[in-house]
């Protein structure tokens, strides 16, 4: 049996450097992979471009040869199409409108140097075999990582302004980077050290750091896991509800299948829900060799054999703004923090190299370098605010996580 999967990536990308648009560079390259499935095995070969089908056939049956076991129950017979037609930008308009924003940022924010790119994509992917499987997506989306830095500081790069959406306006873009910048500049006091609630924006990874390794099916189904003792306990708060997601309303780009083709519903599967853990990310392979949920977490290059992974981790909102989980304190905002990791008992520390103070509504300022630390359990337990329901900022769908955690000063 074969199956075809096929991501067509279009993309004009600006690079930016001492806050000029200094090249432009436009690429769309189509991926194809074939899947040769006979006897519980799997055989795999791939092309970019245009390519010659009998070949990719030729070399898919010799990779059969390697007797890479799959046998597993093939997806089929589902036909379904999500084609996000979302024109964000008309012929050109995509550099003017950011030349513009260039242009107010060096007359407005004089004092810092912007670099790096903010590209406009569009992906097209599709899974398709002999046995009526048909799967197709299409989306848009802006994605902007807009590095600062204070022409007056010593850095290579001192923040940056990052967010992603299939919708796009300059005065909102210009905004959000002024919120930023005029935080930035305005130096705020770290008095004393101690319990403090911490904002992490949802498209951060640093909380997530101990759920990306450790709900991995394979890490969890040899018993390497943290959490390997826990399935179906109640381990964390019961406001806490975590999906992997593949939802078009929580990430761009991304179709609503796994690479194997398995879809759930409403395109997320929850893996903690109400505190309770319910699931590892498994593919079909992890899910029937350690008898584990099959949650639609494959993931692989277009020529290569699916594995369990997460695509984005995604936790549910509450019925609550930013401003009334802080409920009258002020939080502190990590806007960067590198170097941190958990321990394998689940405590965490990092430090936080840009951190601002956050009333719920708008950073007010910036802190100084801090450290932050506090325990999986704690975090996701009895410290645990909450997400927010409203956004940060009117691009990128960004949501406020919540929790308390020990603070200091480096």
């Amino acid at each position: 049996m074969k199956e075809i999967y096929s991501i067509n990536h279009k993309q004009t990308s600006i690079n930016i450097s001492g806050s000029k648009i200094e090249s432009v560079r436009e690429k769309n390259i189509l991926k194809t992979g074939l899947r040769i499935y006979k006897d519980g095995f799997i055989g795999v070969s791939g092309a970019i471009g245009k390519f010659d089908a009998d070949e990719l056939s030729k070399r898919a049956n010799s990779a059969l040869k390697a007797k890479v076991e799959y046998p597993y129950e093939i997806t089929s017979n589902i036909k379904k199409d999500v084609i996000i037609n979302n024109e964000i930008f008309k012929d050109n308009d995509f550099i003017n409108e950011i030349e513009e924003v260039l242009d107010y940022l060096r007359k407005n924010q004089s004092s810092f140097i912007f670099s790096n790119k903010i590209n406009m994509s569009t992906v097209d992917t599709s899974l398709k075999n002999e046995e009526n499987l048909n799967l197709n997506y299409k989306d848009s989306a802006i994605t902007v990582e807009l590095v600062f830095k204070e022409k007056s500081s010593s850095n290579i790069m001192d923040g940056a302004i990052v967010f992603e959406d299939r919708k796009y306006n300059k005065n909102d873009f210009i905004s959000i980077s002024d919120d930023f910048l005029n935080a930035y500049k305005n130096n705020v006091e770290f008095k004393k050290e101690g319990k403090y609630p911490v904002v992490f924006a949802s498209i951060d990874d640093t909380p997530f750091i101990k759920f990306i390794s450790d709900l991995n099916g394979r890490v969890f189904g040899t018993g390497s896991s943290l959490f390997s003792k826990n399935l179906g306990k109640k381990i964390f708060n019961d406001s806490f509800t975590l999906y992997n997601s593949l939802s078009p309303e929580d990430i761009c780009l991304q179709p609503f299948f796994d690479a194997e083709g398995t879809i759930n519903k409403d395109y997320r599967f929850p893996l903690i829900e109400n505190g309770v853990l319910k699931a590892a990310n498994t593919d079909k392979k992890t899910a029937a060799m350690f008898n584990l949920p099959l949650t639609g977490s494959a993931v692989c290059d277009y020529d290569s054999i699916p594995q369990p992974g997460i695509s984005k981790l995604k936790v549910k909102e509450c019925e609550k703004t930013a401003k009334e989980l802080l409920g009258g304190d002020m939080g502190i905002f990590v806007a960067d923090a590198a170097g941190g990791d958990f321990t394998p008992d689940g405590n965490f520390a990092t430090p936080v190299q840009l951190a601002f103070l956050y009333d719920g509504e708008k950073i007010i300022g910036r802190l100084p370098e801090l450290q932050i630390s506090s325990n999986i359990f704690e975090m996701y337990g009895n410290s645990f605010r909450g997400v927010s329901k409203n956004d940060i900022w009117p691009l990128g769908n960004i949501k406020a996580m919540i929790m308390d955690m020990d603070v200091k000063k480096l």
